[in-house]
């Protein structure tokens, strides 16, 4: 039997390295690779790898910070330079811990010990999942979105945010009474977000329609949507988008 690993990890050299070595592994298979957590958070969800081979220290965020924002929980293998984070990463139930610059032995080593944990499941685990699939509804929709400001990161409830809105090439969420730089793009989130609540009214903006209080038509063909946060802010609909909103609401 075969077992899908994801590979995340910043520096392109190791990147490369760990993908060298995972692929000599016969029963390994690599599901996906990324440089960044952002593009980490989206893949393991949609890809759901049996192992993740997560670095701690990205570019964009930590690698700890990753697991909380995910539905699907892979056997983890932390990589890092620092040891530091050991009781941390094993505390979330982390299957090894590798300190860099490991050898090819010690990374085998650790990859044998998540096969070990994944063959240990019930053997009838697989089919009573895919049973299981069967009736009850997959939601990959990111409903958790990170947002770093300074060293803290904050993470926001879908449910608490009223718009998003894209300027000078950074993404902010808004809630009702503050604004939060992401690390998504609006087109990412376009297809990552329930679209039952969310819809993009424009190339810049997408909306939360659970905090949509009135649409007015405007004169150019468009749609203005005023919106339920402390400021009454008023979002401007695209002629396109106000029509296939229409189409949606069935006004």
């Amino acid at each position: 039997m075969k077992y899908s690993i994801y590979i995340v990890e910043d520096e392109k050299p190791a990147l490369i390295r760990l993908k060298k070595l995972t692929a000599a592994l016969p029963e390994i298979i690599l599901a996906g690779l990324s440089e960044t957590g952002k593009q980490a958070v989206i893949d393991i969800d949609r890809l759901k790898p049996d192992i993740l081979l997560l670095d701690i220290h990205l570019s964009d965020m930590s690698g700890i910070d990753i697991l909380p924002l995910v539905a699907h929980k892979p056997k983890v293998i932390f990589t890092t330079a620092y040891d530091s984070y050991a009781v941390q990463a094993f505390e979330l139930r982390a299957v090894d811990y590798l300190l860099k610059p490991f050898t090819s032995e010690r990374l085998k080593e650790a990859i044998e010990k998540a096969v070990t944990q994944l063959q240990s499941l019930p053997q009838n685990f697989n089919e009573i999942k895919q049973l299981l699939s069967q009736w009850q509804p997959q939601n990959d929709y990111l409903n958790r979105i990170p947002s770093k400001i300074g060293d803290k990161i904050y993470i926001l409830n879908d449910d608490d945010i009223v718009y998003f809105r894209s300027e000078d090439k950074y993404v902010f969420a808004s809630a009702v009474d503050r604004q939060y730089i992401i690390n998504f793009t609006l087109e990412q989130l376009e297809v990552r977000l329930n679209p039952s609540k969310f819809f993009r009214i424009h190339r810049s903006k997408i909306v939360n329609l659970n905090y949509v209080d009135s649409i007015e038509p405007l004169f150019a063909g468009g749609y203005c949507a005023t919106v339920k946060d402390q400021k009454r802010t008023e979002l401007s609909i695209s002629r396109t988008a106000g029509k296939k909103l229409k189409d949606k609401l069935g006004w």
